[in-house]
């Protein structure tokens, strides 16, 4: 009988065998699964599918559940014995590796305002939940304006998803930047890391600035703070546009072909 990680490799291995996935097409989503037209194509999304004991258990998807943790373990475990079967392969001993000395990675000003945004507009969530649900509520049953309910409910979900994740891809987008740039040869073309980094940061700054611009008029009593808001979004994406200015001209895997 197989074990849960026997289990979870053999999956693994037949689900890449398949053939029906697109090669790192979860490396520059916006890891929203519910609304990607493409999860059927990314193979991280069908393993951990395939892999749900009960895909309506929502011990699952909790955090703060042990069924939740032993998932990740059972991912973490998995990929190590992958790495390890690889370095054999390639005659690497991962218990004997030279040493190597990180560079200090040093916050740029789009990385601070960045995580300024996040934590900000997580507060400015908190507090205003019980506002922004009203709202929505009022639109639909008091104007009955189904339309521009659904549009407030959906510019509120899209404004929660990115906070943080802004944030997340733009450190990302300059991790070992200065030393990339003054490679003369990208040999094993990292830099592209950097830019799909940067593009998918640009991407959900657009969206939440357009989601915010839905949210804007339906709160009279926030417009300070949303329009404040608004500001520091265009204040990040004018200084990642500035360090990565091909950054939109990158091709992401499944998204830009």
């Amino acid at each position: 009988m197989e074990s849960k990680k026997e289990k979870y490799r053999h999956k693994l291995d037949e689900l890449v065998k398949s053939g029906r996935f697109i090669p790192g097409i979860y490396n520059y989503c916006d890891r929203w699964c519910e609304r990607c037209t493409l999860s059927h194509r990314c193979l991280n999304y069908s393993h951990e599918q395939e892999m749900m004991e009960n895909k309506n258990d929502p011990e699952i998807n909790d955090i703060k559940n042990k069924k939740f943790w032993e998932q990740i373990r059972l991912s973490f475990e998995v990929a190590m014995d992958m790495i390890s079967e690889d370095a054999e392969r390639l005659g690497i001993d991962l218990d004997n590796l030279p040493d190597v000395e990180e560079p200090e990675q040093v916050e740029s000003p789009a990385e601070k305002l960045a995580e300024k945004y996040g934590y900000a507009m997580h507060d400015w969530l908190k507090e205003n939940h019980g506002k922004l649900k009203e709202k929505a509520e009022q639109l639909l049953v008091v104007y009955t304006d189904e339309k521009n309910a659904v549009k407030f409910a959906d510019a509120w979900e899209v404004v929660q998803w990115y906070s943080f994740f802004i944030s997340a891809k733009v450190h990302r987008a300059h991790l070992d930047l200065d030393e990339r740039l003054n490679e003369e040869e990208d040999e094993y073309n990292m830099m592209s890391d950097n830019l799909g980094s940067a593009k998918i940061a640009l991407i959900a700054i657009d969206r939440s600035m357009e989601a915010l611009s839905v949210l804007y008029p339906e709160m009279k009593e926030q417009e300070d703070e949303i329009l404040q808001f608004l500001a520091l979004l265009s204040q990040i994406k004018k200084q990642v546009q500035a360090t990565f200015p091909t950054a939109m001209e990158f091709k992401r895997p499944g998204f830009d072909d």
